[in-house]
């Protein structure tokens, strides 16, 4: 195995990094004493496609000028990194459609090229007209908007639409889900607090 970093990892971990420390929000500052903190300790991670990287062209479209770059380096990469999920056909409450249309790539955490306990991140891509049901876990999260949108339900809020650079912030154990609209959306995702690889249970 070699101890060069891959360009992709590196670019990718580079990118997230800038796009943080420049993006001013409240509820963000609470995230990023771990995301300063981020190891330089790297692991070489297999790259696995999924269908849902498919949906990164379209999307670059919906994307702001903040959020564009981002979209575009996954994109570049999209086939040199590993797509995960996190569910199966196992898991009743996910539907067919949103198995076959989402996917993520973590760029930082337990199973990350970059290690970390302190926090997970990535990017995710979620396809058009899907509902990610109303689910929780301990971990505290945020959701940044890259490109397209969705309507997120947080429990005890009222529905809010969420675009391009916009910011949701979930904390701990709240039930929340989103439903997309006619476009993909791709998200920049961080969890910290708790076990970062906890499976959400579904309410």
């Amino acid at each position: 195995m070699t101890n060069e970093i891959k360009q992709a990892d590196r670019e990718l971990r580079d990118a997230i990094q800038a796009f943080v420390a420049d993006y001013a929000h409240p509820d963000l500052e609470r995230f990023k004493p771990g995301i300063a903190a981020w190891s330089s300790e790297w692991s070489q991670v297999p790259a696995v496609r999924l269908p849902a990287a498919d949906f990164l062209t379209g999307s670059l479209a919906t994307a702001v000028p903040a959020t564009t770059h981002m979209v575009e380096l996954l994109k570049r990469y999209a086939d040199d990194v590993k797509w995960e999920q996190t569910y199966t056909k196992a898991d009743s409450a996910i539907s067919e459609k949103m198995l076959a249309t989402y996917g993520f790539v973590e760029v930082i955490g337990s199973r990350g090229p970059f290690v970390s306990d302190q926090v997970r991140s990535g990017i995710g891509v979620y396809g058009p007209g899907i509902g990610y049901p109303p689910h929780q876990h301990k971990a505290e999260e945020i959701y940044i908007v890259l490109a397209g949108g969705a309507e997120y339900q947080l429990d005890g809020q009222p529905p809010r639409q969420a675009g391009p650079g916009e910011l949701v912030f979930v904390p701990s154990n709240l039930t929340h889900g989103f439903y997309t609209g006619k476009e993909a959306m791709v998200v920049y995702y961080i969890w910290q607090a708790g076990d970062l690889r906890e499976v959400s249970t579904f309410v």
